[in-house]
């Protein structure tokens, strides 16, 4: 988990170490609705910042409903050098989806 800051950066430098992305990686974003995905790609458009931070554009911010000091889960696969990012509503989702549908078990 890290936390967005105002400027849209996301200083989780476990994760961008774990799949060896140095400053100066070019990465491409996709987005989906319930997350964004990065993978390191020479012709990417966004690059990992100095100190190894990830920078999210307003635009994409918007789209996932991100706000300053939202917390957002981090999956990195090393292996095709892929970051996924899942807001908060994508969470809330998981978890809401998660209860009902334990409400119709046996347990």
């Amino acid at each position: 988990m890290s936390a967005l800051d105002g400027g849209g950066r996301i200083a989780d430098r476990a994760a961008v170490a774990a799949l060896g992305w140095a400053p100066g990686t070019r990465l491409h974003l996709e987005a989906a609705h319930t997350h964004l995905t990065l993978s390191a790609t020479p012709d990417g458009t966004l690059a990992v910042k100095n100190h190894r931070f990830l920078w999210l554009p307003a635009t994409i911010r918007h789209r996932l409903g991100l706000r300053t000091g939202d917390r957002v889960l981090l999956a990195a696969d090393p292996t095709p050098q892929t970051l996924v990012v899942y807001p908060p509503s994508a969470l809330d989702q998981l978890l809401a989806y998660g209860r009902s549908a334990s409400k119709g078990s046996d347990r």
